[in-house]
Parts: structure tokens; C-alpha cells; sequence
């Protein structure tokens, strides 16, 4: 194979310039599903969650037995109904106890007033009352919202196709390693803000072609090396793995210490969710905050609300090790990618189509989805 047969990287502008980040926002954040939660998050009538999804705020709410989604904006002077740090999970400022107590503890909610002005909806984005004043009816705009093995995602774009029409088989194969997927809690979260393109976050988590140089624990203890496979197709990209030989094992898999299958799910641009061998289930999200920032909201889903203590040992051991050990590499490629001596190079490619440890397939697949999705041409061979 020789050079010319190589598909080449993005250019450096790509990943540096703000007017391609804004046609993204418009073109691929506003169109596409992404996940926000899990449905045992709005289980009951009154509990709600909320997200950031590209620049916009959603809010995911349980209106008597009914998950519905609206942007996180109050209709009367546009402050948001419940003000959230950046990765719009996390509620900050003056916020009223209930409302405070719905995020952190689960505690059900009638009604969400905004601490501006006090206007008041309905959990379903309804306008109930402004401070007594007979303003007419008014509704937040709504947010579609489909679940996939009891995982949430929203879609801002009301024409789009369905989120089973987008990703269709990828329920059944995450169900096929994690049958219990829909059951899960919410157990744990861990952020961290790479200094670095959206996108190259998203390239670095969907290759293992640096696993065997940088991921040694991950390589050794989690999978084996050998077996990892990682099939782009469509809207997603299926990573799968056999667990090494138990004298090997990492971690301690108490909970279902005879499932070897490692498995993850990406969806396009920015979800993903993961299994490790013991069907220890976790999530990926990247928040796009600017350009050149990105953050990492990393979550875990096990059968309890509080991690026990070997739960823990795997979360810390994936954190300080196969996660951790990306976020300088990644920085490091934004800083690269801005230099002026930076040329797009050939992409390692297994002419099967299926990536291995040793090839990068999943990468000229993700250029393909952002060039479709900015309406951009595809690449001149060579």
C-alpha cells in the first residue's frame, strides 16, 4: 500500500477556526441526538435533570408520568429557569431549596420558577403564573427526547429522524453485554475541561491505535490488545474487545465476573456509552465550550446509587490511567494543529474497514460525518 492510498487528516484551520466551530454549533449540534441522562434520573413524577447540548440548555422533566425536554430558557427576559455550571449538569447560584433539592437528591418538583423575575412553569414548560399578571399563554420551546436501553438523548431539531432511525441495532447490541442497562442508576460523575477541539476529543476516544503506546493498563488489565476491534458504520462506532485472562484482570468484577465482553457505542458527534468486561457500564459526553475547550462529563451507572468500594476502585483506576493519560495528549495535539508548520498526514487504514490496535479507520469516518454534516466536499485522493 502505498502513500497516495492513505486518506489524509483534517486541515489545522478545521480544528482552530471559530467560524468552522459556529457552523457546527448550527449545523451538527442543533441536528443531531445526544445524551443527556438516564431515564432512572426522571423515573418519578417531579424529578428532572439538565444538559447542555452544543450552546444551548435543556431541561429533561418527569411531567406526571410523562418525560418531556425545553430549552433551559425563561420566555419573559431570557434567564435560564435553572442556572447550571458549564457542563449543564450541575445547578449554580440562587436557586430555591425544591428546586436545588430536585438535582441533588431526587426530592419531586410541582413547578420551576425562575429566580429572575419569578416566573413560574409547569414541568412541562407551561407558563403558570408572572408575579400575578395576565400575560397570555406561554410555552418554552420544546425538545425532542428519545431513550435507547434507558439512556436519554435530546435532539434539537424537530424534522430530524428518530434516534432508532439514526443508530438502528445499537439497543440490541448494547442489551446483548449489559441486559440490565435500563435498570441502572446513576452513580458517579467525574468532569475535566481539555483545552482542545471537540473533535479531537472525539478521534482520540474512537481510535486505539495509540492504546498499546499510551493505554497500558487498559491494554493489559481491561482488554485484550489482540481482540479489540472497532467498526465504524453510519451514525455510530462499535468498539468491542475480549477481557484478558482473570489472572490479569485489572480490577475486581464482583458484580458479573463471567462477562468478558468489553463493548462501546458511539454516536454521533459527541456520546458514547461504554461497557467494560463485569458489565460495568459508563458514559462518555464531550461538551463543546469553545474552539479550543471541550469538556469531559465521564459517568457511571451501576445497580446502587453509592459506588461500593470495589465500584470505586475501578472508577479511580479508569480516571488516573487510560482517561487521565489522554487529556495532555490531546492538548497537545490543538496546540499542533495550530501550528503553521502542521500538514495533514495519512491515516493509518485497514483496507477491511475494520480498525484494530494497528489502524485508525474511525477517524476518515468521523471527517466523513463532519464534512456531510457542513455540506463540505469529500477529500481529492492523494
Amino acid at each position: 500500500m502505498t502513500d497516495t492510498t492513505f486518506p489524509r487528516g483534517l486541515e489545522g484551520s478545521c480544528y482552530t477556526d471559530p467560524d468552522v466551530f459556529a457552523q457546527e454549533l448550527e449545523h451538527i449540534f442543533a441536528k443531531t441526538w445526544q445524551m443527556v441522562g438516564h431515564q432512572s434520573q426522571v423515573g418519578q413524577p417531579g424529578q428532572i435533570l439538565t444538559a447542555r447540548i452544543g450552546d444551548e440548555g435543556v431541561i429533561v422533566a418527569n411531567d406526571n408520568g410523562t418525560v418531556k425536554a425545553f430549552y433551559n430558557v425563561c420566555q419573559h427576559r431570557g434567564h435560564e429557569l435553572i442556572p447550571t455550571d458549564a457542563s449543564g449538569t450541575e445547578p449554580v447560584g440562587s436557586l430555591t431549596t425544591a428546586t436545588t433539592g430536585a438535582l441533588s437528591s431526587g426530592a419531586a418538583l410541582t413547578s420551576i420558577t425562575c429566580p429572575y423575575h419569578a416566573w413560574s412553569y409547569d414541568l412541562g414548560g407551561n407558563l403558570l403564573h408572572a408575579r400575578g399578571e395576565k400575560v397570555g399563554e406561554i410555552c418554552v420551546p420544546q425538545v425532542r427526547v428519545e431513550s435507547m436501553a434507558g439512556f436519554l438523548f435530546v435532539n434539537l431539531d424537530p424534522d430530524a429522524p428518530s434516534l432508532a432511525d439514526t443508530i438502528p441495532g445499537v439497543e440490541d447490541q448494547l442489551l446483548a453485554i449489559a441486559p440490565d442497562a435500563s435498570e441502572r442508576v446513576f452513580s458517579y460523575r467525574r468532569t475535566h475541561e481539555v483545552a482542545a477541539n471537540w473533535k479531537i476529543a472525539v478521534e482520540n476516544y474512537n481510535e486505539c491505535y495509540h492504546c498499546p503506546n499510551v493505554h497500558k493498563a487498559f491494554s493489559a488489565g481491561v482488554v485484550t490488545p489482540a481482540s479489540y476491534r472497532i467498526h465504524p458504520y453510519g451514525n455510530t462506532i462499535h468498539h468491542t474487545a475480549e477481557a484478558p485472562a482473570p489472572d490479569k484482570v485489572a480490577y475486581q468484577r464482583a458484580d458479573a465476573a463471567d462477562a468478558n465482553d468489553y463493548g462501546s457505542f458511539f454516536t454521533w458527534p459527541v456520546s458514547s456509552i461504554q461497557c467494560y468486561p463485569g458489565r460495568v457500564l459508563n458514559t462518555f459526553r464531550w461538551v463543546p465550550l469553545d474552539v479550543d475547550r471541550t469538556l469531559l462529563v465521564r459517568e457511571w451507572w451501576f445497580a446502587n446509587a453509592t459506588p461500593t468500594a470495589e465500584q470505586m476502585d475501578i472508577i479511580e483506576l479508569d480516571w488516573d490511567t487510560t482517561v487521565s493519560e489522554d487529556f495532555e495528549l490531546m492538548d497537545s495535539v490543538q496546540r499542533g494543529v495550530s501550528s503553521r508548520g502542521y500538514r495533514p498526514g495519512p491515516l493509518i487504514n485497514d483496507p477491511s474497514g475494520v480498525a484494530t490496535v494497528h489502524s485508525e479507520n474511525s477517524v476518515p469516518h468521523l471527517h466523513s460525518l463532519w464534512r456531510e454534516a457542513l455540506a463540505l466536499p469529500a477529500p481529492v485522493d492523494g
